[in-house]
């Protein structure tokens, strides 16, 4: 039995968490990103990055609209590619990022020091502020259609039982 279970992981190739493809044309570059940016793997889109920051001086495009998710090394390596890009003379987008991306970048305020490029404004709600945030939909903020949103404990009466 304990062969049978081994034999059964070697011949299971492990998913990748994150995935980067890269497509040019002539000086200009589009990243994309697939999957989840964490400290594991944050440093791979920074290495691309500076990869890429060759003569001729190049337009880059990061295409983050299927990361699913994005964490503080996610934000620090797209700073430190924007900050290499800009050393260099060469221009770093940040495309189409997902409602996730978008939302870490708005509420740490990541977006104001990035050049972002949102294209489906259907998932982008404008704010007063400039910074687009996604649209009233997004799982952080607010629950899926058709349930209630939590009380805050104050608000339930002294009855009810608190479960997480």
């Amino acid at each position: 039995m304990r062969r049978d279970f081994q034999a059964a992981h070697r011949t299971r190739a492990p998913q990748p968490i994150m995935s980067l493809a890269l497509s040019r044309d002539g000086s200009a570059s589009l990243v994309s990103a697939v999957g989840e940016i964490d400290m594991s793997n944050a440093h791979l889109l920074t290495e691309m990055v500076e990869f890429l920051c060759r003569p001729p001086v190049p337009l880059i495009a990061l295409d983050l609209s299927a990361v699913r998710f994005f964490g503080a090394h996610g934000i620090s390596a797209l700073l430190r590619a924007s900050t290499l890009a800009t050393s260099v003379g060469a221009r770093l987008i940040v495309r189409d990022p997902s409602p996730f991306v978008l939302r870490v970048l708005g509420v740490t305020g990541m977006a104001r020091h990035l050049d972002l490029d949102v294209s489906s404004t259907s998932a982008v709600a404008p704010v007063s502020d400039g910074v687009p945030r996604p649209a009233s939909r997004d799982p952080l903020t607010r629950p899926p259609v058709g349930v209630p949103a939590r009380l805050p404990v104050w608000a339930k009466s002294s009855a009810s039982t608190f479960s997480a």
